[in-house]
This record gives C-alpha cells, structure tokens and sequence, in this order.
C-alpha cells in the first residue's frame, strides 16, 4: 500500500526531505504502524528524535499529524486507518512561552 508523507518545518530538515512516498506492507496500516515503521529506519534517526518524546512513542505531543487534511485527532488518533494514496502530513507543534 503506497502512502505519501509530508514533513513541515523542522520535520523536514530532520528528515533530509519535505516529501516520501512509503510502500506498506501491512494489509491494514493505521498511523501508528506508519510511525513505527519510518522511525524504525536508520536514516530517519534525527527525525524519530524530534518527532517522539523519549518516554513514549507517542507523536502528538510534537506534532500536528494529517491524514488527507484531516487531523488525526477527530479521527482514530494513532489508530486512524490508512488507505491506499492517502497522504499523511506531519506538522511541528511550538512549545515554549
């Protein structure tokens, strides 16, 4: 299954790329296993660093993430199925004051 990634921001420099297509073969990919599975690979170790808190695995802390426009969180969360073309955006959140 083809999905299409778009990193912004800092997410893009981590990644060395502000775009990725990425073939899963998981019959049926959520969010979370695309996660998993692009910060698994060496060659995105400065991004998993950004994108994942260190006690968790959990994104949404850093990031703003969209399947096909559409936030993640008034969908599934983590748990958003994945079809197949669906383009997911991965958007830094500012912390600070």
């Amino acid at each position: 299954m083809n999905i299409h990634m778009r990193f912004y921001g800092v997410f893009k420099s981590a990644a060395n790329t502000g775009e990725l297509n990425l073939n899963l073969e998981n019959k049926a990919p959520t969010v979370r296993t695309l996660v998993h599975e692009i910060t698994s690979q060496f060659q995105f170790l400065n991004l998993k660093k950004l994108l994942l808190n260190d006690n968790s695995e959990d994104p949404r802390p850093n990031a703003l993430i969209m399947v096909s426009g559409k936030e993640i969180g008034t969908l599934s969360g983590l748990d958003t199925a994945l079809a197949e073309n669906d383009e997911v955006a991965f958007v830094p959140i500012a912390h600070g004051g």
